[in-house]
């Protein structure tokens, strides 16, 4: 459980209030106030290998805390500062009423530590302890969690925690008492050093994420690397008996979001199309998983690529120009969010909009067919895009005309003739050609045709073609090339 990002610290209070406000001592055992808790104590939480509800209900938790400096202190500043600012009320006096309702909350565990000694239970016999209880409602409550935080206090790893509530949850299932379990073990998966116990280590972001939207989609496959009570929370997930545990696991994908680590790579190009496939995995049926925080979180991770400076250094790299403008279509075939695609439509309508496009796109001395080849893919990239349809007719319309261009200065067609042999092998190169996506359909493509239909009407073609050919070689040579020509819109 790292410590939290600034925007979640911003939004907690937003999202939990209802939940979390404080009031009276009983408000500090709720689970939105327990979640609160965990987001501002995570470290503290994390160095003790408990969870929020283990601080909340353990004296002796609470004792290692209140002996921690500051840290107690500083958490609740920010809690008190940050619910004031929501309540819109003085922040000093939500300071004294928190640090009241704190310290009469801390003595009430303290003296029922002494006082009230606590059962040992099993996941055998803890359901058996719970239908014997004689106290009811938030007193009910108290004694179930202390006896549960009790039980989880001998166990100081991770992945032993978790196996007990799995063992917990299990001999409670169709009890009310399982509703307790199951959100402690959503508190677990909320710590990212419970994940990598549970998952196993990551090589790189992208593992994790993916791991963590498997799992929210109930479709996470066990490996050797994972323990096996992750297998059942991804069945109880699948179940629909886990919503808390569903939720902790969207938190942890958008905690690993905001990190500042890669998904994939620190080379922008790579980092970029990880960010895409990331945000094509989140999406399930028309939900996009964590929503629009998940969208801000993806396109800011891709804005620290595309820039004006980095989008500038990627092009620079591309010695041909046009690579450039195929670079600069396929990074925005992939962008995510307005802010990014702004970025790329300036450098778009610089580099379509140069008077000299055409020239300046079909010079140098690099062989025409790759550059026709880049052409085309151009071409195709600027139709599938999302620019407007007067940008996607303009800046086509430039790219038919340089790569019309290009076969003129070119002379692809004379040097086909000229080195093709036969009218056969000739119509063979140029169906190749066509196959590569070597030539723009439209007016570029119509010239192929042409002269592809041209070396069809000579004398010598089928002869050559078929080459001696009978019987049903023959007729499997002619089909062949008669579904080929039809292609392209070429009749046989």
């Amino acid at each position: 459980m790292s410590v939290p990002p600034k925007e979640d610290i911003e939004t907690a209070p937003e999202a939990l209030l209802d939940d979390s406000y404080c009031t009276s001592i009983e408000d500090f055992y709720s689970p939105g106030s327990r979640d609160l808790i965990g987001r501002f104590l995570t470290n503290f939480v994390e160095s003790l290998v408990i969870t929020p509800t283990e601080l909340v209900f353990s004296a002796k938790s609470q004792k290692r805390l209140n002996d921690a400096g500051r840290v107690m202190m500083n958490a609740v500043d920010k809690i008190a500062t940050v619910q004031a600012k929501a309540k819109n009320e003085s922040a000093a006096k939500r300071l004294k009423e928190l640090n009241t309702l704190i310290s009469a909350g801390m003595k009430k565990i303290w003296d029922d530590d002494k006082e009230k000694p606590i059962a040992a239970i099993t996941p055998e016999t803890f359901s058996t302890f719970v239908a014997g209880l004689k106290v009811t409602g938030t007193e009910r409550e108290y004694v179930i969690h202390r006896t549960l935080v009790e039980h989880l206090s001998q166990h100081k790893v991770w992945k032993d925690k978790v196996a007990a509530l799995i063992k917990l949850h299990e001999q409670t299932k169709d009890k009310p008492e399982n509703a307790y379990i199951e959100f402690i073990l959503s508190e677990c998966v909320k710590s990212d050093a419970a994940l990598d116990q549970l998952l196993g280590l990551f090589e790189t972001l992208e593992e994790r994420c993916g791991d963590l939207a498997d799992l929210w989609k109930g479709e996470w496959k066990p490996r050797p690397t994972a323990q096996p009570a992750v297998t059942t929370i991804n069945a109880m997930i699948v179940e629909g008996i886990a919503p808390n545990i569903k939720a902790a696991i969207e938190y942890a994908l958008l905690r690993a979001l905001a990190s500042k680590e890669p998904v994939r790579s620190a080379e922008p190009e790579i980092e970029i199309q990880a960010v895409f496939d990331l945000f094509k995995r989140l999406w399930t049926g028309g939900t996009l998983i964590g929503g629009t925080k998940c969208m801000m979180s993806l396109e800011r991770r891709q804005a620290r690529h595309i820039s004006k400076e980095s989008i500038t250094d990627l092009l620079r790299e591309r010695k041909v120009l046009v690579d450039r403008y195929a670079l600069l279509m396929q990074i925005g075939a992939v962008a995510i969010g307005q802010s990014n695609r702004a970025t790329l439509r300036s450098f778009m309508e610089h580099y379509f909009g140069d008077k000299d496009f055409v020239p300046r796109v079909i010079a140098g001395q690099e062989s025409p067919v790759p550059k026709l080849q880049t052409l085309t893919g151009l071409h195709r990239s600027i139709r599938g895009s999302w620019l407007g349809e007067g940008d996607k007719a303009a800046f086509q319309a430039q790219v038919e005309n340089a790569q019309g261009q290009l076969l003129k200065t070119s002379r692809l067609f004379e040097q086909v003739d000229k080195k093709g042999g036969s009218a056969s092998q000739k119509v063979l190169t140029l169906l190749d050609l066509c196959r590569k996506g070597t030539f723009i359909d439209g007016p570029n493509l119509d010239a192929v045709r042409k002269v592809i239909e041209g070396y069809l009407r000579e004398p010598s073609f089928l002869p050559d073609y078929l080459a001696g050919a009978t019987g049903e070689e023959k007729e499997r040579k002619i089909t062949l090339l008669t579904k080929t020509l039809a292609m392209f819109g070429i009749a046989a």
